[in-house]
């Protein structure tokens, strides 16, 4: 094993490997990858491999773009088959707010270049027979969509990270990290590495590993479930006769994906009470792990999956896989430098992570290598949460992200579970006039104030929501009488030194007080 390296990317799922490769392939070969057990042996290895290019943030849709183009060229470049199958995705809808969304999210699509079609529900019909559409308004198509074998890809990865001179130690485990006046040292039990950088990537470890260095990450893992049922006689027969495979379909309002597999049908919904796992972190033993189905939990969703598609209720279910994936409180990644640290980056809270996974190694390689990415990575910033993500507030918010894959995303929506968190000494009176409280790093700021008999409640909209008339109420009031502004949640920043006062004279728009300025 390597004593020094320029890199140490610790972690060996498919977001770690796709990190080292990014590396080499940017011209670092000097880089080295510490898995504890084997590739894949954490949540890669039982992911259902859909690769969805559908998502209303403009930084992971990027890296879910950027991803689906690498992996249909990966097996040119390395020789091994990753499993691709362009099938197509298409996401079904059966009433007016999910369309909207739809329409919302072709913008976003439409600005990073991601082909979106729009589908009559006839249109599904042709493309996917065995689907009910009496009760559907329409849906959208991503052409270039589909699925891909995790592991194959992981080793495709890997095999072209090698193949620049990368190195790869699995059965390593990371016992410590440490700052050093040059970088770091990573610590494993088979001797320690000396690095400029280091890159998290450990998944389900994700807090074991931020700890070593004084982070605490905000990662904690839920449960996953999926079906695989046994073969249908008529996708069996679509296959002999040479048909095209009905793709990837997703009833958002059913809450639940499904894709042919081996003949037969999986299924993959996203329930409510599906519970934060390894609270405290996997076990030191924890590989290729499952858990213990629940399929009480599923019930209304395989429901729904038999009136959306009669026939998965004609076949039997061959497996049950239920399985950790990591989530955030808000569902997005975090991706780039950790807060307070010098070449320490987080890749880590992949809840998607076979489809972002190419495009995070991607945008890290870029960072570290020319000191700043490429595409605007906002949406997946470390430092988007604060000291109050604590272990509780995390399973709840984790947990609720996770119920809210398929929901309705409206603008500027907000979540209610772990709230009210932090509350400003007013919020009382302010609740008390009517105030409608939203979210902003854990305080709750109020929104706008209901009056005239409103509701006391958001009403979330793609068009003109009902608090419109209220806010132009506050408007008017403040632009002919005064209005009163609870600041309690601003970020407050001391600025001193030899240059402070010629510094914030720039800064703000008129010129600083002098009078009493130095008492």
């Amino acid at each position: 094993m390597k004593s020094k390296s320029k890199v140490v990317v610790v972690g060996g799922g498919v977001v770690g490997v796709s990190a080292l490769y990014h590396l080499a392939k940017k011209g670092w070969s000097d880089v080295v990858l510490v898995e504890r057990k084997e590739l894949t042996s954490g949540s890669t290895w039982h992911a259902a491999g859909l690769l969805p290019l559908f998502n209303m943030s403009y930084s992971v849709g990027q890296l879910h773009k950027y991803a689906v183009n690498l992996y249909g060229k990966l097996e040119e470049e390395t020789g091994k088959n990753v499993g691709f199958s362009r099938v197509s995705n298409i996401r079904l809808a059966n009433n007016k707010d999910r369309m909207d969304e739809y329409f919302q999210y072709a913008g976003v699509a439409q600005t990073i270049g991601v082909d979106v079609k729009f589908l009559t529900p006839d249109q599904v019909k042709e493309i996917w027979p065995l689907c009910n559409t009496s009760d559907l308004v329409g849906a959208i198509q991503h052409p270039e969509d589909g699925y891909i074998q995790p592991a194959d890809l992981t080793q495709a990865l890997a095999t072209g990270a090698r193949n620049r001179g990368a190195e790869i130690y699995r059965n390593t485990t990371v016992v410590g990290i440490k700052q050093t006046k040059n970088g770091w040292v990573v610590e494993t039990d088979k001797g320690s590495i000396e690095c400029e950088h280091v890159i998290s990537c450990s998944g389900n470890f994700a807090r074991q590993t931020g700890k070593m260095v004084g982070l605490d990450i905000p990662v904690i893992p839920v449960e996953h479930q999926y079906i695989v049922t046994e073969p249908h006689p008529e996708i069996q027969k679509r296959k002999k006769e040479g048909l095209p495979e009905m793709g990837v379909l997703r009833d958002s309002d059913s809450r639940w994906y499904m894709r042919e597999e081996a003949g037969g049908l999986i299924l993959g919904p996203y329930e409510d009470g599906a519970p934060a796992c390894y609270v405290n972190g996997p076990s030191k033993e924890s590989e290729y792990e499952l858990f213990q189905e629940d399929l009480d939990r599923l019930a209304p969703h395989i429901e729904g999956a038999i009136h959306r598609v009669p026939a998965f209720g004609e076949v039997g279910v061959k497996k049950v896989y239920n399985g950790a994936i990591c989530y955030t409180p808000d569902g997005n990644p975090i991706v780039g430098p950790a807060w307070g640290l010098k070449n320490f980056w987080i890749n880590e809270g992949h809840s998607f992570g076979i489809t972002a996974a190419g495009g995070a190694g991607w945008q890290l390689a870029e960072w570290i290598i020319d000191g700043e990415p490429t595409i605007d990575m906002l949406g997946v910033e470390p430092r988007r949460y604060g000291d109050y993500c604590s272990k509780s507030y995390l399973i709840k918010k984790n947990e609720e992200a996770y119920s809210h894959v398929f929901i309705n995303h409206f603008p500027d929506e907000e979540r209610p579970a772990a709230r009210p968190l932090r509350t400003a000494p007013c919020y009382d009176r302010m609740k008390n006039l009517g105030a409608v409280f939203g979210q902003k790093f854990g305080w709750e700021r109020p929104n706008f104030f209901a009056t005239d008999g409103m509701e006391q409640k958001d009403d979330w909209s793609f068009r003109r929501s009902k608090w419109f008339s209220a806010i132009e109420k506050e408007c008017k009031n403040v632009r002919e009488n005064v209005g009163l502004l609870d600041m309690t949640a601003f970020a407050k920043c001391r600025i001193k030194g030899l240059g402070a006062e010629a510094f914030l004279d720039k800064l703000v728009a008129n010129k600083l007080p002098k009078k009493n300025w130095k008492n």
